[in-house]
């Protein structure tokens, strides 16, 4: 995305126009909450605008379609990074939160086998009784990827599996690439 926000590719009018929007709602110290669908692997729109969220990292995150008993609470996104808010019906409301930022605050936790490629993975798990609390970390060049997840008393830590594997994390000229493909050839 960068190469094509910073111009060195020729957009069609129409796709500059709605680019430059969603980039400057970005830049202005706006803010975007519930307007727009989770990054999504397969379609991928929304991912842009998560990965202006965050310019330096070198991965955006994307998620597969939800297990089944989970749903969209919000998803916010501002010049700050990204957060999606999850709810489930057998762990809670609320009960996920998965966050991009620019970096990692790991505190206690300890590194654990990474699921993805050019990240690392930290865990910390503050309790597994009582509802299920623990923190996930991927941390690349440039950014982070986290999931906080607090389980209602009697949920299964299972659960949180279940989400982890529905995220990817792709690179940025991964994405440059789609929306060529998108935005450009599509229009010629």
């Amino acid at each position: 995305m960068a190469d094509l926000v910073n111009g060195s590719s020729r957009l069609p009018r129409r796709a500059l126009l709605c680019v430059t929007v969603l980039i400057g709602l970005l830049t202005s110290g706006c803010s975007v909450e519930a307007a727009l669908p989770v990054p999504d692997c397969q379609r991928g729109q929304s991912g842009i605008i998560v990965a202006q969220s965050v310019p330096s990292a070198e991965l955006v995150p994307c998620l597969d379609s939800l297990p089944n008993g989970w749903s969209v609470d919000t998803v916010a996104i501002n010049h700050d990074g990204t957060e999606i808010r999850l709810d489930s019906d057998r762990a809670g409301a609320g009960a996920a939160r998965l966050l991009y930022g620019p970096r990692c605050e790991l505190g206690a936790a300890v590194p654990v086998p990474s699921d993805q490629d050019g990240a690392e993975a930290y865990e910390f798990v503050e309790r597994i009784q009582l509802g299920f609390r623990a923190v996930r970390y991927y941390s690349f060049t440039g950014g982070c990827v986290w999931w906080v997840f607090d389980f209602d008393p009697g949920a299964s830590a299972t659960y949180s599996v279940e989400l982890q594997d529905r995220l990817s994390l792709f690179s940025r000229q991964s994405l440059n690439d789609q929306i060529r493909q998108t935005f450009i050839d599509e229009q010629l």
